[in-house]
């Protein structure tokens, strides 16, 4: 239903002097010097949206961010009409404008009003009803189509206008085809946002134009944007349309583009809205090689593979009592493994693997499950590693670190001696205190400078197994020569009476 707006007003009370009046559309207080009360902020009209376009009625949505009434002004004309819901006890809004005219282009604002009288409007649309307009003539003229004009009637038009003598009316014919035309040529307008609905490699484009249009999406992965400048574009050959939908393909997984929609109808007038952004979803990990690196009295180790980098989480729970936990790793990888710990000796458990790509989406490993035993395999030494330092000074230091892995927490031992050919009584570091750890590193201050030296290591875990690595030999650097020894030897080699110098 709609409502006229006539300006008649009624003085509802008068309170220090001030003059308050009520108008249909607000209130309204002289002088115009009076304070504002109430908290001075108008609700913000956000998503507005037009739906159930018809012939004669239509409805449309928005919100705001905090309880207001519903305003719709609309009408033929920018000058509006307006419809009105005065409770303001919502922020999702609706509001359905009835007894439409069919196929006429309407234009219409929203507002609300909170509590306190403080009131938001939105910008101006324009949308067209469907079905085919009514004739308001009372000539019997041949029927034409929406956008249809044949020959025969434009010429019985022109020799009409020809046949007209009077100066006023041909000034009003001229006026009425000017009015005309600005309505076939008005902006096109984007009726709100457009809404996007983002797979890993497409998206789903819609938006709603005033009129039949084309469709077009320009769009740009965020890391090559510039101001209105887009590297691709996709387009509908379905014809124009109000409702268009198009989807993006070839698009990159987990990556934000900057898009807008573009469409131009058959006048050639075209509207463009803003620029979105959306991100792609990520790709589905996918779990690969889950095995079993080793079960021990209370601990199990578990290692897989996933095809994108992910998070890793391991779900397990005791078959005997039921009880449920869960380990995991926040990092992003491909290649996993990970232990379970406190476990009981002697317990069928059941385990299930999850990996979590970057955009939170995730996947779950078939079960895998074990018993747990007694210990009896030996740490493995892996990724053993050594870096020697020359010091230069008076007396030349060589500071050598030697670090290595195992695949579970153990006490390592370093032994080394000089040459490779032994003889040498070997040397053992012996640690402070004992830990029990899956990385080590050691710090050696006692090498000599240009001397090949081996060394080996012994691992026991905390079950007291114990393993010896291979031997490994490294060679510490030269002592450098600074350049007055070198020019003396020099000398000494060409002469041979340097050495007599200062004797």
């Amino acid at each position: 239903m709609s409502k006229t707006v006539t300006g008649t007003m009624q003085v509802m009370f008068r309170s220090y002097g001030v003059l308050l009046v009520y108008l249909v559309t607000g209130w309204y207080f002289t002088p115009a010097t009076l304070a504002q009360v109430g908290d001075g902020v108008a609700p913000e009209i956000t998503n507005v949206q037009v739906e159930n376009v018809d012939d004669t009625t239509l409805r449309i949505t928005w919100e705001t961010d905090e309880d207001a009434d519903s305003l719709v002004n609309y009408g033929l004309q920018p000058d509006y009409g307006i419809v009105r819901v005065p409770e303001t006890v919502r922020q999702a809004h609706e509001v359905t404008l009835e007894n439409l005219e069919p196929g006429r282009v309407y234009y219409f604002r929203v507002g609300s009003s909170d509590e306190d009288g403080n009131q938001g409007i939105s910008a101006d649309y324009r949308i067209s009803t469907t079905g085919t307009p009514s004739d308001s003539g009372t000539g019997d003229g041949v029927d034409v189509g929406p956008g249809q004009v044949n020959e025969v009637t434009t010429n019985e038009i022109i020799e009409q206008i020809k046949q007209i003598q009077d100066p006023q009316e041909i000034r009003e014919i001229q006026n009425e085809i000017v009015k005309a035309v600005q309505g076939i040529t008005e902006d096109l307008t984007i009726v709100g946002p457009p809404t996007v609905t983002p797979e890993t490699t497409t998206a789903l484009v819609e938006w709603t134009t005033d009129r039949p249009a084309s469709s077009e999406v320009l769009f740009t992965p965020a890391s090559q944007y510039q101001p209105d400048v887009y590297a691709f574009s996709q387009s509908s050959t379905g014809g124009n349309t109000s409702n268009h939908s198009i989807r993006l393909i070839g698009l990159e997984p987990f990556t934000e583009y900057h898009f807008k929609v573009r469409s131009t109808d058959e006048f050639g007038i075209t509207g463009s809205s803003l620029d979105f952004t959306f991100r792609t979803k990520a790709s589905l990990p996918e779990i690969r090689n889950l095995r079993i690196v080793k079960v021990e009295e209370d601990a199990a180790t578990l290692a897989w593979d996933t095809t994108v980098p992910a998070k890793a989480l391991i779900e397990y729970q005791d078959l005997t009592t039921g009880a449920q936990n869960s380990v995991g790793r926040p990092t992003l990888a491909t290649t996993h493994q990970m232990r379970i710990a406190d476990l009981t000796l002697g317990t069928r458990y059941v385990a299930f693997v999850i990996a979590e790509n970057g955009g939170g989406d995730r996947v779950r490993s078939q079960p895998i499950t074990f018993i747990t035993v007694r210990d009896t395999s030996a740490p493995i030494i892996s990724n053993v590693t050594n870096e020697s330092t020359l010091f230069p000074g008076s007396e030349s230091r060589i500071q050598t670190i030697v670090e290595w892995r195992t695949d579970e927490a153990a006490y390592c031992l370093l032994t080394y001696r000089e040459g490779v050919a032994g003889g040498v009584e070997p040397t053992t570091i012996e640690p402070e205190q004992i830990n029990y750890t899956e990385r080590h590193v050691e710090v050696i201050v006692d090498f000599a400078p240009a001397t090949v030296y081996q060394f080996w290591l012994n691992c026991t875990d905390e079950a007291g197994n114990s393993v010896q690595s291979e031997n490994f030999v490294l060679f510490t650097p030269i002592q450098e020569k600074n350049i007055i020894d070198l020019i003396l030897e020099n000398f000494e080699a060409t002469f041979g009476w340097v050495q007599n110098i200062g004797a």
